[in-house]
């Protein structure tokens, strides 16, 4: 089914309400997923157009672009595997808005996001193909005294319900802190579901006090160096920025995001999830691209204890929903 661009917004509100599948727990109105047999219409001329490399994949066997999440996670596997099979494979790092525009250019054979796709993501003759999902640690200050919270706290500190330390109750042992609570945000993808949207859908409801920062490094430095703070970012980028601060996770209703199997039954409520692309139309299908992405995601194993991510595999055998490669739903 294709869908034009204008009924995109009366589409995803349809959705918000109508399919209990789409949405998170604990009666919150986020949206995790979009529904992948809705599929953008595109003009002939875009149809028949064929992919052609920008300068920096000249001459390459396949051309891909990764997010930021990604690039640095696969790049060591991709390079192994061009070398295993004499293919010069151009890879360019970027965001998940530098995917979504190559690919609408149709400059590359792969593309890497880490969000599940918005709906304007979905072009004609795409595919997604799930790698796996990380969890989305929410951080607070090593100094501080709170080791767990609750999904719903989570949401209500981030909204500006919850103001003051003092009205959570901190480990055994522990004082209450007395401290005003500063939420810190990085709104990456707001088109996009999951992520940080899993807290709260939009960023208009974010509290007033939040403060914004622009890079992942800057999260993690001031959940460190700010007692009152609480952030969020995924276990890998802790790991890849460590010397900008060591904000302490928490977990969340007593999961922590450490908790790999945990996470892979559904108990852990905030996520990112890793896709990558493929094209499936007759003259832009390319089976060494094809081949390269069945070999990332057959890689992408949870037992990686520097990733901490979450395997298609293992996502399958606790029932989560997919169509095809795709995660669509939890279990």
């Amino acid at each position: 089914m294709q869908i034009p661009r204008f009924y995109l917004g009366i589409y995803l509100l349809f959705q918000l309400f109508a399919s209990p599948s789409l949405l998170a727990d604990d009666n919150s109105l986020t949206v995790k997923f979009t529904d992948p047999d809705i599929v953008m219409v595109k003009p002939e001329k875009w149809l028949k157009k064929p992919i052609m490399y920008g300068n920096w994949a000249k001459g390459a066997d396949i051309a891909l672009t990764l997010d930021q999440h990604l690039y640095p996670t696969f790049l060591p596997m991709i390079k192994n595997y061009a070398k295993q099979n004499s293919l010069d494979i151009a890879v360019r790092e970027g965001t998940c808005g530098t995917s979504e525009g190559l690919i609408n250019k149709k400059q590359v054979d792969v593309a890497g996001y880490c969000c599940p796709p918005s709906l304007t993501d979905r072009l004609p003759g795409l595919e997604f193909h799930t790698i796996g999902i990380a969890a989305l640690a929410i951080l607070v200050n090593p100094n501080n005294p709170v080791n767990n919270l609750s999904a719903k706290q989570v949401r209500d500190i981030f909204s500006g319900k919850i103001t003051n330390w003092n009205q959570i109750e901190p480990a055994p042992g522990y004082k209450r802190l007395n401290l005003p609570i500063r939420p810190v945000g990085r709104l990456h993808c707001k088109t996009r579901p999951g992520h940080w949207r899993s807290i709260l859908d939009n960023e208009d409801e974010f509290s007033p006090s939040l403060v914004e920062v622009g890079q992942i490094s800057n999260m993690i430095t001031v959940v460190a160096e700010y007692k009152g703070a609480v952030g969020y970012e995924v276990l890998w980028n802790l790991t890849r920025f460590h010397e900008h601060g060591k904000p302490k996770t928490v977990s969340i209703d007593n999961v922590s995001p450490n908790d790999s199997a945990a996470i892979a039954k559904g108990k852990y409520p905030f996520y990112r999830v890793d896709n990558i692309t493929t094209w499936r139309t007759s003259h832009l299908a390319k089976l060494k691209a094809k081949k390269l992405v069945n070999y990332i995601i057959e890689k992408s194993t949870d037992t990686n204890d520097v990733f901490a991510l979450i395997s298609v595999t293992s996502l399958r055998k606790n029932g989560w929903k997919f169509k095809g490669n795709e995660l669509i739903g939890e279990p």
